[in-house]
Formats: structure tokens, sequence, C-alpha cells
């Protein structure tokens, strides 16, 4: 099956590969360019745009607002070293419909620190009940796990703990605080603290610099608290964690 579905990709603008999935370069892959543009026109139903990312230190792009939330969510998620929107094309029979004929571009390709890929699908679960959607996302699946890939049809995820992220990352670029300030605030933080403990503890910097280095350092998970209630001042800090090594944000 492999071998005998075709695999194109970018490594940059207008430098399209030909290969298979079974030769497909894993490396290249994750450094790739999206396979195709996405649509920009008036009235249009969904909500494409780009949203920058800490992981990748670029815009990675996404078509609709549930697609900008798994690419918040990876961007979230320690494990995950790269994010490719629209990574690349497959084609090929599909062997479980007689051979059927697909062509299909998942949403997105992760690089895990571990060196694994997780192939992404962002759809809504309405969607998915359609047979001709399934029966492509069935297909994808198939040949990603043949590869040794990891597959994943993203619904969404809980509207709580996803309002929480979009508040939280505003501590993504945490490149724009001052090292010192963000030390001395993460000094401050202990275990079973709320942020309003913390905010009235840290002396001689402004209010709304230590809020933003307790949103960058909640970001980082440095600090940990639940995100399954909505957050405030009252949340509390339920874990403290070191950093591997120093973060280039504040450098």
């Amino acid at each position: 099956m492999l071998r005998l579905t075709e695999l194109r990709y970018c490594r940059a603008e207008d430098d399209e590969v030909v290969t298979t999935v079974a030769e497909a370069n894993v490396t290249a892959l994750a450094q790739g360019w999206p396979v195709r543009e996405f649509a920009w026109h008036p009235h249009q139903g969904n909500y494409p745009g780009w949203l920058w990312t800490a992981t990748t230190g670029s815009f990675v792009g996404y078509e609709s607002l549930l697609e900008r939330d798994r690419v918040l969510l990876a961007d979230f998620d320690p494990a995950v070293a790269g994010i490719v929107s629209q990574p690349f094309w497959i084609s090929g029979p599909d062997e479980a419909c007689g051979g059927a004929r697909r062509r299909h571009a998942p949403d997105y390709l992760l690089t895990l620190r571990d060196g694994s890929l997780l192939v992404v699908d962002v759809k809504p679960a309405r969607m998915c009940d359609k047979p001709e959607v399934a029966v492509v996302l069935g297909w994808t699946g198939r040949v990603c796990r043949a590869r040794g890939w990891r597959y994943e049809v993203f619904h969404g995820e809980d509207p709580v703990r996803m309002s929480n992220l979009r508040f939280l990352a505003m501590g993504r670029r945490s490149m724009f605080l001052q090292p010192d300030e963000v030390a001395a605030v993460a000094a401050a933080g202990v275990v079973g603290a709320t942020l309003a403990d913390i905010e009235a503890t840290v002396t001689g910097v402004d209010p709304l610099d230590v809020r933003a280095c307790a949103l960058a350092l909640l970001w980082r998970q440095v600090w940990v608290t639940e995100l399954d209630r909505p957050l405030s001042s009252r949340s509390v800090i339920t874990a403290i964690r070191a950093e591997e090594g120093p973060c280039p944000s504040t450098s």
C-alpha cells in the first residue's frame, strides 16, 4: 500500500517533491511548506488566518476557527516540536474499498520531541458522519498508521479549557518581557498560592507586568493550574516545573 500511495510535498515555494509514502523523507516533511493555498474571498463561511506560534517562532495557517484551536493546542503542548499546515498530498488506491482512488491533503503535521509524527485532520463531528468524508479520513488513517505515523481527527476541545488557552496565549510572546521581572515573578510562585497572592507579593514591578509574566509562566507551563474551570485571580498554582535549559523567549 505505501509504495502505491503517492506523496507530494513542498521543500519551498514552487519546489514540489513527488515520492511515495514509503520513501518520504520525514525530516523534509517536517520542514516543508503548505502544499496548497487557503481560500480568501468575501462572504465565505469559514475564517482562515495565521496564528503566530511559540513552537515554530513563525506563523502557522488555519482555515477555520476549529483549526486555529488545534494549532493553539499544539503550541501549548510541550511534546510538540514542530507544526506544518497542509503538509502534503497523498493519493492512491484504497484497498479496503476495492482499490478506489483517494486523494487528500491532511490539515497538519506535528513533529513530536520523541521524533514521532502526528498527522491531524480537523473536522466538525457532524461532517465525519458524511460517507464521502468518512471514507477519505478512514483511508488517510490507515495509510498514516501503516507508515508508523499517528493519526488524529480533531473535533474540538472542552470549551472552558479552550477559552483558558486563548487567554493564556497572550503569554506566548514572552520575548518582550524583561528577564529580571520574569525571574522575580517566578520566584514568588509557590504551590497553593493564587494568582492574586502572587500579584500582591511581587514588589518593584508594574502590576501589569507582573500579570504578563504570570501569563508567560503559565503558558510555558513552568506554573501549572487547573484549566477545566475559568481562570481568574483565584486560580491556584498546583505544580511548579523546572524549565529544560534557558528559555530563549526571555534571553
